[in-house]
């Protein structure tokens, strides 16, 4: 078979995969969603307290954070096919048992089956799209996929609020859990780990483009693992992550829609018309985080920021009883927007900064950290203040938002300090730090 066949061969196969992960992604962003909305819902069926909504909201942004690494070990080792096939398996049997649940603890072990099934959909649609796209193509393809990928929370608001109000929370849940299903049989017929499997040479071979140089360093980064962990640098780009994610993740991933019924007395369809927002905020921040980084570099970006964030969130604490749904709209897609701007950022910084001997090790560290910290502990921060402020007392009172939004200012200032050390000291950089600490070790 000539090139020219080879070429048209794989686009054939490459696009109908690429949209197949993309789908399977926007779960991952749909599932994280959903108690917002939900929420209300909830906690009146299940009569659930503040406390046990928010221990609900930790076990599966926990069990999420967790089994990213070891979910990513066992698709290297069984291809990304069977793994995200297994994983939509796993998504709609975790669907069904959350749609089915008649207390708090079955509630709980849906959630977590579900924690456990998206968990490798972001790592499997990488797998899939830096096999079956050229390295030219793939950090546009990978933009792309981040920000198509994020309209999975912008189904799970409005239109969820929507399906719910016709069919019930329950009976949404089963539907989702359906189409979990029915994508698992797609992917298996239709996705393929690398072109080879269909007789095809690589993209990058197809091309004509050199194979990229790789940094065969598994003995460094094992011997590393200790370093990178001492160093000032992965601590403040930790702390600056924390402040510039906590607040999307406790406020808009969890109590938003709690906060909205209890405070405003808002039914489902105007909740979901507000957080809808925040959703349409991730995306549009997915597909223009790199545009603002290419302009301002890396460290700027982060700084400006953890700052918007910042008197993002201080808008609101100034009128959290009174603000207007128009503000809130407003506030919510800069919430959403702002939140991707420091988290990617701070991925293409640590690509910039660290080794790439150790740049795994970093990264792992902070995706799983940051969300363990900033979703699984704030979340249930937030339910055992409101549950203190407001003595178990129903509907809530803002005064009990208003003590938790102060618990996240707080965080955001630790972050521009963390920003603000970082785009000012440049000498901060993870190779001249871990070269140090191995020269005081030899």
């Amino acid at each position: 078979m000539n090139k020219q066949k080879m070429l048209t061969k794989l686009k054939r196969h490459q696009w109908p995969m690429y949209i197949i992960v993309i789908l399977a992604y926007m779960l991952t962003l749909f599932h994280r969603m959903t108690p917002g909305i939900m929420g209300p819902d909830l906690m009146k069926d299940l009569q659930l307290t503040a406390i046990t909504f928010g221990f609900m909201g930790l076990a599966y942004t926990w069990v999420y954070a967790i089994a990213q690494a070891p979910v990513g070990t066992l698709m290297d080792k069984i291809g990304a096919r069977k793994g995200i096939t297994a994983l939509l398996i796993l998504g709609g049997i975790g669907g069904f048992v959350f749609a089915g649940a008649q207390g708090f603890t079955m509630l709980v072990i849906g959630r977590v089956i579900l924690a456990l099934a998206v968990s490798g959909f972001l790592i499997g649609g990488a797998k899939i799209t830096s096999a079956w796209f050229t390295s030219a193509q793939y950090p546009l393809l990978w933009g792309l996929f981040m920000g198509l990928g994020a309209l999975g929370s912008v189904v799970g608001t409005a239109p969820l609020g929507q399906l719910m109000d016709t069919v019930g929370w329950r009976p949404a849940m089963v539907f989702v859990a359906i189409f979990s299903f029915v994508l698992a049989v797609v992917a298996f017929l239709f996705l393929r780990d690398k072109p080879g499997e269909k007789g095809l040479l690589t993209p990058d071979e197809l091309a004509g483009i050199a194979p990229i140089a790789t940094d065969d360093a598994a003995n460094a980064e094992q011997a590393g693992i200790g370093t990178v962990l001492k160093s000032p640098l992965l601590w403040l780009v930790f702390l600056l992550s924390l402040g510039g994610n906590s607040h999307a993740q406790c406020f808009g991933g969890m109590w938003e829609g709690v906060y909205l019924a209890n405070v405003f007395g808002f039914e489902k369809p105007m909740i979901g018309s507000i957080m809808v927002w925040y959703a349409w905020g991730i995306v549009v921040g997915c597909f223009l985080s790199g545009v603002i980084v290419k302009a301002l570099g890396s460290r700027k970006t982060m700084f400006y920021g953890v700052i918007l964030v910042a008197l993002n969130w201080i808008w609101l604490m100034t009128q959290p009883g009174t603000i207007g749904v128009t503000e809130l709209k407003v506030f919510n897609f800069f919430l959403g927007g702002l939140q991707m701007f420091v988290i990617s950022t701070t991925f293409i910084f640590c690509r910039e900064a660290f080794p790439v001997s150790y740049l795994g090790t970093t990264m792992g560290f902070l995706n799983t950290s940051v969300w363990v910290v900033a979703a699984g502990v704030g979340q249930q921060i937030w339910g055992l203040i409101i549950q203190s402020v407001s003595r178990g007392v129903t509907p809530y009172p803002v005064s009990a938002f208003t003590a938790c939004m102060w618990f996240n200012l707080i965080l955001s200032i630790i972050a521009i300090g963390c920003a603000w050390i970082l785009m000012t000291n440049k000498k901060y950089s993870a190779a001249s730090q871990t070269s140090t600490d191995e020269e005081k070790t030899a």
